[in-house]
């Protein structure tokens, strides 16, 4: 106002000009306005004395009295703005041009989460009723663990929304068409160039091949059995350490990255770092031909023809348990990386299950009618490989055969599930990929093949987040296209194929404080943290047994026992009774009876008494002799040196003699 010059024309614009309000300041608002009024009144007042455009022409305007909405009484949404127009329907702006209509806030519509979150439940999914036998707080800790896992399951099914990326499969065009056709050459001249880079060939004269990745997929290593051991960097394909061991090599395994690598060599198994330095020599687990890693536990795990399963922890070194499974020589292995339980393969077609803290295999169940070439694990699935030439699928959780399939030629050598659960199979010179074999329905055709003429297929690794499988064959190995093989969302959290070398070290430090100790791989993973009520009572009442079995030993009481004036008064309460004896069994002898009887014995006694300690006052002071009844197992033994010192003094004190003087003090020893 002071810029402008003249306040009157300021007013007059203000009052021509309908004012808007803005509905989000609601109290300043009221205060403005009162403000304006106040200031209009002025101005009009004014208006008569000063010189200036004639404003009576104009058409006079509504009171801002009468423009004041109520907005406490109008719903106008939070954010809404307030003009003139919402009074006077007519009204054009500033300029005479319309205004926009103001779209209105989109509004939430609720969605069932539930389809969604069936495939992230898990322990306790259903709400129990409160048990009567049970107390309020046992009610209240299931209905706790109920909702934490209920609100787990919800989180994880919202964070769906940003997880954009879908994961594709080959699809044929029309029902004609088939796609196990595609060879790798087709799938190339459609692939983009950052594809087609993940495909890689190496012949090789040292095969046949092992190949292993890490969890992360960003390494790869391969182990020839004639002797030579690779381990490459899939991104930038460059070649971080190659050796060769001078002997067969019947197993290679990732650590927990890769910086480690264990090789099943001849008879032992040794550890190597990602320049090639051989770091340990594990002598005690010999004749290994199967290698597998629970990174979660640390724990590396080898069996072989043997047949021991051995349990090593990597981070201090120790050895952990060795298991004698006496089923024969181990022909595959594998772990469940749900429950981290060993799956063993014998040759007697029988597979085993192991925990590190029982002896004996918890599930032992008969799936072939040959020796068990091939096992791999995918959830609460299992499948299978068998001599016979038969491949099977199990669900676990029943331990019943979904479906059973047959390869030609010759039987499976290997087995691979991926994270979206297709199965590759090997067997000869094919490869075979399977889609949808944990489904209710049984595919007829496979979703992929691919063919080794002249060689033969040894071993099969899906690649982690990437949609590559990892072929090691008797002529080198190799990588193939599969679409779909890889997580399309991964979590970068448990693997990031991009880490720097600073995440690297953080994540390994923190893996190893999050260490689970073996104690916890048992079949049931929900029972950890749980107690066992049966098993506590039975504990308990086997321990109540024992402590009955127990005869409890009487505490012997040795206050007073061993000193000199109880000692004597034991002593001569038992001559006493002697001499009784004695005395009454004379007098009876003689006739006496009744109080007679009594009278005599009473005087007699007395007698005898007074002659026995004229008797003791004769005798010289020699050691005193302890009655080995009246010792009470050692426990009449010699008093101190204090003691003796004090029975000495008073000795030479003119101390009373006889019993008496026993009573009162001990006689000096002779020395």
């Amino acid at each position: 106002l002071k810029r402008s010059g003249s306040t009157l024309h300021t007013f007059a614009f203000i009052f021509y000009y309908k004012p808007f309000v803005v509905a989000s300041k609601l109290a300043p608002l009221r205060c403005n306005i009162a403000i304006l009024v106040a200031m209009g009144k002025k101005v009009k007042a004014k208006a008569s004395d000063v010189a200036g455009p004639d404003l009576s022409s104009r058409p006079a305007p509504a009171k801002l009295e009468e423009e004041v909405i109520d907005l406490s009484n109008q719903d106008l949404g939070l954010g809404r703005v307030l003009n003139a127009e919402d009074v006077d329907p007519g009204y054009k702006g500033l300029r005479g041009k319309p205004r926009k209509e103001i779209p209105k806030e989109p509004e939430m519509l609720e969605e069932d989460m539930s389809p969604k979150m069936k495939k992230y439940e898990r322990g306790v999914t259903e709400k129990k009723a409160p048990v009567p036998g049970k107390g309020k707080w046992e009610n209240r800790a299931a209905d706790r663990k109920f909702k934490k896992n209920r609100e787990a399951a919800f989180l994880l099914a919202k964070n769906e929304v940003l997880q954009t990326e879908e994961t594709g499969f080959l699809e044929a065009e029309d029902e004609t068409d088939c796609t196990w056709k595609y060879s790798q050459e087709d799938l190339l001249e459609n692939a983009t160039i950052g594809v087609a880079k993940k495909r890689f060939q190496f012949a090789l004269p040292y095969g046949p091949y092992h190949v292993d990745f890490t969890r992360n997929g960003s390494h790869v290593v391969a182990g020839g059995r004639k002797g030579q051991i690779a381990l490459l960097n899939c991104e930038t394909m460059n070649i971080m350490c190659e050796l060769q061991a001078k002997e067969s090599v019947r197993a290679v395994q990732f650590l927990h990255d890769q910086s480690l690598f264990a090789v099943a060599q001849k008879k032992h198994i040794f550890i190597y770092d990602k320049a090639g330095t051989e770091i340990h020599m594990l002598r005690e687990m010999k004749f290994a031909n199967k290698l597998d890693f629970l990174r979660y536990h640390f724990l590396l795990v080898a069996s072989g023809e043997r047949g021991d399963l051995h349990y090593r922890d990597v981070s201090t070194g120790e050895p952990v348990v060795t298991h004698r499974t006496k089923l024969g020589m181990t022909q595959a292995m594998r772990q469940d990386p749900t429950t981290g339980i060993m799956n063993l393969g014998h040759t007697s077609g029988c597979i085993s299950m192991w925990t590190p803290t029982i002896s004996e295999p918890v599930v032992k169940m008969w799936a072939h009618q040959g020796s068990v070439n091939a096992i791999a694990c995918y959830g609460n699935y299992m499948v299978t490989a068998g001599a016979e030439g038969l491949w099977k699928v199990w669900d676990m959780r029943k331990r019943e055969s979904m479906g059973t399939y047959k390869t030609y030629g010759s039987s499976a050598c290997d087995i691979d599930i991926s994270f979206t659960g297709l199965v590759s199979v090997g067997f000869g010179s094919h490869l075979q990929i399977w889609r949808d074999v944990f489904s209710g329905d049984r595919p007829k055709k496979p979703y992929m093949t691919e063919e080794y003429p002249g060689r033969s297929v040894t071993s099969l690794r899906f690649r982690p987040t990437e949609d590559v499988l990892g072929v090691g064959h008797s002529d080198g190995f190799e990588s193939i296209i599969v679409p779909g093989a890889g997580l399309a969302n991964i979590d970068t959290w448990a693997a990031n194929p991009y880490e720097t070398s600073k995440q690297r070290k953080e994540r390994e430090v923190h893996s190893l404080l999050e260490k689970l100790q073996p104690d916890s791989i048992m079949l049931d993973p929900s029972r950890i943290g749980s107690v066992d009520k049966t098993m506590a009572e039975a504990f308990e009442q086997e321990q109540k047994e024992a402590k009955a079995q127990q005869v409890k030993k009487e505490k012997k009481k040795k206050r007073g026992k061993g000193k000199i004036g109880a000692r004597l008064k034991r002593k001569t309460q038992k001559i006493s009774n002697e001499l009784k004896a004695r005395i009454r069994a004379r007098l009876a002898a003689e006739g006496k009876e009744g109080e007679e009887l009594e009278a005599e014995t009473e005087k007699a006694l007395q007698k005898e008494l007074e002659k026995v300690e004229q008797n003791d006052d004769d005798e010289p002071d020699d050691e005193e002799e302890v009655d080995p009844e009246d010792d009470d197992e050692g426990e009449g033994k010699d008093e101190d040196d204090d003691d003796e010192d004090e029975a000495g003094a008073s000795s030479k004190r003119g101390a009373p003699s006889g019993a008496l003087g026993r009573f009162y003090g001990k006689r000096p020893r002779r020395r």
